[in-house]
């Protein structure tokens, strides 16, 4: 009998924020204000996303963030099969119109200051229209140097099926990008973060 076993499992961990429309109503906003003044860093290859990052970041600060914290304390406490303890390593927001993208990147951090987990927030996403975060195989190049079987391969990309209010965890290694967007009324407004664990378990 044949036995094929998945193994060196890549995982991601999806789940909901709650009461997004309520958060959605608290910050989309103060974003949509904040936009004539956010420049994108000289060092990203997209030319038309407004982004938060390497910006001043008055929105997720303050008692505005710490209510969203809370709720994303929730969801990410619910990730983990251990007692955990994190931080906020760094929080921006990008807001996607028309034809905006972002190129392949990873958000990992450095060796005396590593960044552990990422996460993104779809606070705004029409699942008819946009496009969910593109996850890309680490290991798609040494692939191309073997053969996987047709009913194992899975493809070199993964795109999960995200909704409004969604948040996906994934491994700060992992490379992802987002397509370019269609022309839609709701913008594809999404948060970031990254993590880095204090402790895991014992």
């Amino acid at each position: 009998m044949v036995r094929a076993r998945n193994i060196f499992p890549l995982t991601i961990y999806q789940s909901e924020v709650n009461d997004n429309p309520f958060l959605k109503e608290l910050f989309l906003p103060s974003i949509e204000e904040s936009l004539p003044y956010l420049t994108i860093p000289e060092d990203w290859a997209t030319d038309n996303l407004k982004t938060s990052y390497g910006n001043q970041n008055e929105i997720l600060s303050g008692k505005k963030f710490s209510l969203l914290e809370k709720y994303y304390d929730d969801c990410i406490n619910e990730f983990f099969d251990k007692e955990v303890e994190w931080e906020f390593a760094g929080r921006w927001y990008n807001y996607y119109r028309e034809g905006s993208y972002q190129e392949s990147h990873d958000h990992l951090g450095t060796a005396i200051k590593p960044i552990h987990f990422s996460c993104i927030h779809y606070l705004s996403f029409d699942p008819e229209v946009h496009t969910s975060t593109e996850f890309i195989d680490p290991i798609s190049a040494l692939r191309c140097h073997t053969i996987t079987l047709d009913r194992d391969f899975i493809g070199d990309s993964y795109s999960p099926p995200v909704g409004e209010g969604d948040i996906i965890m994934f491994p700060s290694y992992l490379q992802h990008r987002v397509r370019q967007q269609k022309i839609s009324d709701i913008p594809r407004v999404t948060i970031s973060f990254n993590i880095r664990l204090l402790k895991y378990g014992c």
